[in-house]
């Protein structure tokens, strides 16, 4: 009977735990929160066991109009997208249109890397896994606002170096998504977003939701991006499987939803139990950081489409993603049935300090401010970022030329992945354009033949040096901008006109 008593209290204790998350503290808090941050706006969704909790926004849509953000404003949710892409490529399996042992020149027969063998094995479960041997962000150039045809990055990326153990180190790699939905074109019949919007959108009602932001229409309440608290360009790009998904808090509530219940919603099956399993099956195993070690995690996953960790006797299954003037984070807490949603636009951890914090007031946990945490490691980078300016600045040798007159500089420069890039003469100061729109800046003579150049907000400043023959001439150049995103580093351009 005392057992019995002691079980019942045990069950009592732990609802009452869940009953007492003050949402309105925790909405003074968030509030706080995008202050502190500086953000342009910010909302969050909480669903718990099947009903939203919580759903507010702060900020605005757009800070120059002082438009108000609402619950319903459509951001960019970034590489969140690759939970939707894995999820209908394990409905093709689940419908026996695809397999998971298919190898990728099955359906895309002009596919290959720089390695044959590994061209030859890569299967749906590698791509989505992140385990192709490429390294994180290898080739993230080639879409990234270049215009490319998903044809034309598909036949670049053999020039991509294979730098990781294939199937036994990660690799974070977004080419590999994009070549997952044109598989599921195939399979399905009709483009990979048609077949979201009829299996997934439609099925939850997110009518709302677009693939991607040509998909958007001047009705749509739109939360637009910033950087810094200033309005970022949106600009009309084709629906890419690896991050263009607009969406909003009160439909991203839905997708949680189904999956906190293993792919049913409202009494309708929209994903098989099967498929779920299949998305959070761990496959590739992750280091695991420094701050994830002082949260008490004991691994770090990735399955198709989600990362898993640990922590505090939890299983945490989750996803960020982020664009210039957007970061977005989903999280799931399948044992507590517990989802969130946290969408900015703006380009700060927010949505991850926010997250933490929920899971913490869930969980009853109060050791850890997660905001101040996260805006100590923001000061923290703007101080290294600041000393790497000062050592660049106190590296410049003062008082040198270029060697050449400007008009020697200019022609035209090819790295075989990235493309043409091209150096002019403008009003007497050099320019150069790079197959990215926006990409395209006036060259400041650094120091001898290094030129600074500033190719966009989110970007640090670059150092394009060429090199030269024995005659003197200009035989190509590279660019030194080191950041977390694009491997300008890797690339090499050669003088080709």
């Amino acid at each position: 009977m005392k057992l019995l008593y002691k079980l019942i209290t045990l069950f009592l204790l732990s609802i009452n735990l869940f009953s007492q998350v003050d949402y309105e503290k925790l909405d003074q808090y968030i509030a706080e929160a995008v202050k502190d941050f500086e953000a342009a706006g910010l909302a969050v969704a909480i669903v718990k066991d099947s009903q939203v909790v919580f759903s507010k926004a702060y900020g605005y849509a757009d800070i120059e109009k002082q438009t108000p953000l609402t619950t319903k404003s459509l951001f960019n949710i970034a590489s969140c997208t690759k939970a939707f892409i894995s999820a209908i490529v394990a409905k093709q399996v689940d419908e026996g249109n695809l397999k998971w042992s298919d190898k990728v020149v099955d359906h895309i027969p002009n596919f290959k890397l720089s390695d044959i063998w590994i061209t030859n094995q890569l299967n749906m479960v590698d791509i989505l896994s992140h385990r192709s041997g490429l390294k994180t962000f290898a080739g993230d150039l080639l879409w990234f606002q270049t215009g490319y045809s998903n044809e034309e990055i598909i036949k670049r990326m053999q020039y991509l170096p294979i730098e990781r153990e294939f199937r036994s180190e990660y690799g974070y790699q977004n080419n590999m998504y994009m070549i997952a939905g044109e598989i599921v074109s195939k399979s399905s019949g009709i483009q990979w977003y048609e077949y979201l919007d009829k299996e997934i959108f439609d099925k939850l009602d997110m009518s709302s939701s677009k693939a991607s932001s040509s998909h958007l229409n001047e009705k749509d309440d739109v939360a637009y991006p910033h950087i810094e608290s200033k309005r970022y360009p949106l600009t009309s790009e084709k629906p890419h499987a690896a991050g263009s998904i607009f969406s909003n808090v009160d439909e991203m509530s839905k997708w949680v939803t189904m999956l906190l219940n293993n792919g049913s919603y409202n009494g309708n099956q929209v994903l098989s139990e099967s498929v779920i399993n299949d998305m959070f099956t761990p496959r590739t195993i992750l280091w695991l950081g420094n701050s994830m070690r002082k949260a008490g995690a004991n691994f770090h996953t990735y399955g198709l489409g989600w990362f898993m960790y640990d922590y505090h006797g939890q299983k945490i299954i989750y996803h960020d993603g982020g664009m210039p003037g957007y970061i977005a984070r989903v999280m799931l807490l399948p044992k507590e049935n517990l989802g969130l949603v946290i969408l900015t636009n703006e380009l700060n951890p927010l949505p991850q300090a926010i997250s933490l914090q929920i899971v913490d007031m869930f969980l009853g946990n109060d050791d850890v401010d997660w905001v101040a945490d996260y805006l100590e490691r923001v000061n923290t980078y703007k101080e290294r970022d600041a000393v790497r300016e000062n050592e660049k600045a106190e590296n410049r040798i003062t008082g040198t030329t270029h060697s050449l007159e400007l008009a020697g500089y200019t022609g035209k420069y090819n790295d075989n992945s990235y493309g043409e890039a091209e150096v002019k003469l403008v009003d007497d100061v050099l320019v150069i354009k790079f197959p990215t729109k926006g990409f395209e800046t006036e060259m400041e003579h650094w120091h001898y033949d290094t030129f600074k150049v500033e190719l966009d907000d989110f970007l640090p400043s670059g150092y394009v040096t060429f090199d030269f023959n024995s005659k003197g001439e200009v035989t190509g150049f590279k660019i030194d901008l080191p950041n977390p995103d694009f491997h300008f580093n890797d690339l090499y351009f050669e003088k080709v006109e």
